[in-house]
């Protein structure tokens, strides 16, 4: 084998054999088959199933993506699991249905933050057991944001705003008070289970209201969540499982913004794909 045959080998160092599929369907699907060996590698490294949810920036979590997570599920064995996720966040009525789809399918799951995982992505990584981070993870807060006019102004701030309608300030009050209910709650029954009620409303405190961070954007890196007493766990930049973690980030990154596609979800047996 020649010199140049055996550096090609190693950047793709997979099976010589023709694929058995079309070679036209093959070569379509081509990035989802070198994401899905990956993420089988993966899985051989840390000897769990491990499914993904990615969307670009500017594509939030919706109702359509509960029924997607549910047929990914589908394909996952064992009732433990890692799920990595990449999301600005979005609505909560879907992000509670996500949750739910969890809950009944899998007695325990760890999520992996590759970049970030914000707003109500963060309350997904409230709801697991554990939460692996790297250097370039970060949460966020999850205060709700009511957006207008090109703005997102926290609804605490907008509830109690007077020269806001009525039925503004209403609206506003009950987002604040339904994304603290279900983060207790998702607290209460995960990585928080038997710490204190004071302990817990600290936490919240400081996580979902406009008072705690400021802005809505802040960083809650791997320190600032240990120091909230969350269970999270850091993977420093040489270790190997990182950057096995940090090449499928890039592989998604990349695959996402070149074909126009807003999010995947996928595991090693299914995969769904939503355009922009």
């Amino acid at each position: 084998m020649t010199n140049e045959a055996t550096t090609a080998k190693d950047r793709f160092p997979r099976s010589q054999l023709i694929p058995s599929q079309s070679p036209k369907f093959w070569v379509k699907e081509k990035d989802r088959y070198l994401r899905q060996l990956l993420i089988g590698d993966i899985q051989g490294a840390t000897k769990r199933p491990i499914f993904v949810y990615f969307a670009q920036l500017d594509q939030i979590i919706n109702h359509t993506d509960p029924d997607d997570l549910a047929e990914i599920l589908s394909g996952v064995d064992g009732d433990e699991a890692d799920f990595f996720i990449q999301t600005p966040g979005g609505n909560v009525d879907a992000t509670e249905k996500l949750i739910g789809i969890l809950r009944q399918r899998l007695k325990s799951w760890r999520v992996i933050v590759p970049s970030w995982a914000k707003s109500a992505g963060t309350v997904i990584a409230l709801s697991s057991n554990e939460i692996m981070l790297g250097i370039n993870s970060e949460l966020g807060p999850i205060d709700p944001q009511w957006t207008a006019n090109g703005l997102n102004i926290p609804c605490e701030i907008l509830g109690k705003d007077p020269s806001q309608p009525f039925h503004i300030q209403q609206l506003a009050q009950l987002a604040v008070k339904r994304m603290r209910q279900l983060a207790t709650t998702l607290l209460e029954k995960g990585m928080m289970k038997g710490k204190t009620a004071q302990e817990i409303e600290d936490v919240l405190k400081k996580i979902s209201t406009a008072d705690g961070y400021m802005s809505h954007g802040a960083v809650i890196d791997y320190d600032e969540a240990r120091s909230l007493g969350l269970s999270v766990s850091f993977l420093k930049p040489d270790d190997e499982l990182w950057k096995q973690l940090w090449l499928l980030y890039c592989m998604y990154d990349y695959d996402t913004k070149a074909n126009g596609i807003g999010r995947i979800i996928e595991g090693t047996k299914f995969s769904i794909s939503r355009p922009k």
